[in-house]
């Protein structure tokens, strides 16, 4: 048995459906395809969406993950496309008012004969679910209006306990590569995550899980049999099935991804519309594939499609939202490879959310210093403007001080790791804004520059928002 970790969610959270009209089994309908992990399951679900939206049979295709980069609606996308403001509105407003004819009842139910009770009580809107389960009502609303063919979901944070988890007869699960992510809240070792994260899987529904290590392995093996799930298994040096495939998505880990994404598809296509794909790379998948679009992972800015575009057109501006150890060194990996026979001046951009082993994690980005020779590093907050609009990923719950502190000890970290870089060249900003005009600035003067974004998904979005980029 797994930890007791929020163990009345999901209680609370089918009783938040049935508020807004809705049933778990209702469901069933989407033809769901869930997907938990904790590197690669975006990316492993809007693959998974390509590949079906692409398919030669005109699947109307509802993808809901997590978090966005720019707007909060590119959270739910129907046929790859983010949601329309229109109707992000609509339907965000629909389950308001639905919550709201069912507010003096619930309130009325509720006791208050614990701390947890009592704390929720304290709220604006107690009857109301926080930020993560309320955009997950809005999204299951979204596809159940929208009429989609396949709801692909990713799990916010873990699998057993997490609110997408209400879902009770999906089409097929997915589990990608295991690490130590969120270990407050899922546990301190691998085997305890994957506990948590093969909680997704369901009676007699097939599941396809990415190889782990052996005591994570064990734990996804056993919960499949206690619950007679049929269980594929993909290894690593299945790679070699997309010898001279094109994959949309920079690096190694992305086709460990595709891996998944390809037998998640055969799967649901065998079982929603009776199709069996024999071959390990079916050709009706190679399209989405390889336009797959994914952004903030592995990506190569266009600096034409920013607001800089017409004053610097020699810096390659580089983003990739790694945020756990085994991420950043695929991220840094992928960096040093790409650059590698370039001359330039080279930036790095880091960021390291509060309550992440920060130092720890800058270690993997120093490793690479001798090859790439970063000759700056901005080390800057989530925070996007100086003042004004802020984007949709403003963080509350941290104050400006305690951000530009967490940044100040990231800079003595790299000192501490390169005594030998030069102190002047490490800057601290207190926004995005800066470190992007600070860039700006530098290219003036500079024949080439590479920039590279890394070390928080937030700031990559943000820094997407701070250079002019719309939703993608």
């Amino acid at each position: 048995m797994g930890p007791r970790m929020n163990d009345r969610s999901l209680p609370e959270m089918r009783a938040y459906f049935k508020r807004i009209g809705y049933e778990p089994q209702d469901f069933d309908k989407l033809n769901i395809i869930h997907v938990t992990g904790t590197k690669g399951k975006g990316s492993t679900s809007a693959l998974t969406q390509s590949i079906l939206k692409q398919y030669p049979a005109n699947i109307r295709t509802g993808l809901f993950t997590s978090p966005h980069l720019i707007a909060m609606r590119e959270r739910i996308r129907i046929n790859g496309e983010p949601i329309s403001e229109e109707l992000f509105a609509k339907y965000t407003q629909d389950v308001w008012e639905r919550l709201e004819a069912t507010k003096a009842e619930t309130l009325a139910q509720q006791t208050t004969e614990d701390a947890r009770e009592l704390l929720r009580m304290t709220r604006e809107h107690p009857d109301k679910p926080a930020y993560f389960r309320y955009l997950n009502l809005v999204a299951m609303h979204a596809f159940m209006q929208e009429n989609v063919d396949v709801a692909i979901l990713e799990v916010g944070v873990g699998g057993e306990y997490d609110s997408t988890n209400i879902i009770e007869k999906p089409i097929v699960c997915g589990i990608t590569a295991l690490g130590l992510d969120h270990v407050t809240v899922l546990g301190d070792t691998i085997d305890k995550i994957a506990w948590h994260k093969a909680g997704i899987i369901k009676p007699h529904v097939p599941a396809v899980a990415f190889e782990q290590v052996p005591e994570a392995m064990a734990v996804i093996e056993e919960r499949a049999k206690e619950k007679d799930a049929p269980l594929t298994i993909l290894h690593a040096k299945d790679v070699e099935r997309l010898k001279g495939v094109k994959v949309g998505l920079a690096g190694v880990h992305q086709l460990y991804n595709a891996l998944t994404a390809i037998e998640l598809c055969r799967t649901w296509l065998e079982r929603c519309r009776g199709v069996t794909l024999t071959e390990a790379v079916p050709e009706e998948f190679k399209d989405g594939l390889a336009k797959v679009v994914w952004p903030g992972r592995g990506q190569q800015l266009d600096m034409g499609d920013t607001r800089l575009g017409d004053k610097i057109n020699n810096v390659a501006w580089f983003l990739d939202g790694a945020h756990t150890a085994e991420s950043l060194r695929v991220c840094a990996d992928w960096f040093e490879e790409t650059v590698k026979q370039e001359e330039a001046s080279r930036i790095l951009m880091f960021n390291c959310t509060n309550g992440r082993d920060g130092p720890r994690l800058l270690d993997v980005i120093a490793s690479i210093q001798p090859e790439v020779k970063f000759e700056h590093v901005i080390f800057t907050t989530n925070i996007t403007f100086r003042k004004g609009y802020t984007a949709d990923s403003k963080n509350l719950t941290v104050s400006a001080t305690d951000a530009v502190a967490m940044q100040t000890t990231l800079a003595e970290a790299w000192k501490e790791r390169i005594p030998s870089f030069k102190t002047d060249n490490v800057h601290v900003v207190p926004t995005i804004e800066d470190a992007v005009d600070w860039v700006a600035d530098y290219a003036q003067h500079a024949k080439k520059v590479q920039v590279l974004t890394t070390g928080s998904l937030i700031m990559v979005g943000n820094t997407l928002t701070a250079l002019g980029v719309p939703p993608q």
